[in-house]
């Protein structure tokens, strides 16, 4: 966890480093985009269409290495897409989720997985409301970043969605676990790293 922390943030200094670099250079865009790649390739591969979204990053690569100029003059755009379109897409998967039963809402389902018996509907009530939150946080977070991306400097876009982004996430997680211990005292309560790893199992389901 250590060490995928302090890689976390070389990758989100360099990004930013990258962002409000005129021109970076070659090696610093190369290792910019590397875990952009990374997550893109193993995404293709566990696709049920892999050798379609295969095909379509090596066109995507290609694309980049025969525009590498215009790419490296206008890197900020990559990371301007990469930030408001997680954003948006997280609005989007959590969003979708609050118009069925409190039990079927993202952070209950989530939940649910880390529970032993069966949740309670005060319990699966408060899930439903911290999906509420991630929503909103998503929906401003985006609208921010577009905000500031167009009508800002973008040294603050790039504090914004390099630097601040990963805090504010952390925080949230955080008070959320403060809240949900001191409003549900006598219910099962569950760390920050199993919330998360809860989370990608229900991912990868």
């Amino acid at each position: 966890m250590a060490a995928f922390a302090v890689a976390g943030a070389a990758y989100l200094a360099l990004s930013h480093l990258l962002t409000i670099t005129e021109h970076p250079s070659t090696l610093m865009l190369a290792l910019g985009v590397t875990p952009m790649t990374i997550l893109a390739l193993l995404s293709s591969w566990h696709s049920r269409l892999r050798w379609l979204a295969l095909t379509l990053l090596a066109v995507l690569a290609l694309t980049a290495m025969l525009y590498l100029d215009e790419l490296r003059n206008h890197v900020n755009w990559l990371y301007f897409v990469q930030h408001a379109g997680t954003m948006f897409l997280l609005a989007i998967t959590f969003g979708s989720t609050l118009g069925r039963e409190d039990a079927d809402a993202l952070c209950s389902s989530v939940t649910r997985l880390m529970l032993s018996g069966p949740a309670d509907a005060a319990y699966m009530r408060y899930t439903w409301k911290v999906t509420l939150v991630w929503t909103v946080y998503f929906i401003t977070s985006a609208v921010l970043s577009v905000g500031l991306f167009f009508f800002g400097p973008i040294a603050v876009w790039s504090y914004f969605a390099n630097l601040l982004t990963p805090v504010i996430i952390g925080l949230i997680f955080v008070v959320e676990y403060l809240v949900r211990v001191r409003v549900l005292p006598k219910r099962a309560h569950f760390s920050i790293a199993q919330t998360i790893q809860a989370y990608r199992s229900h991912d990868r389901r």
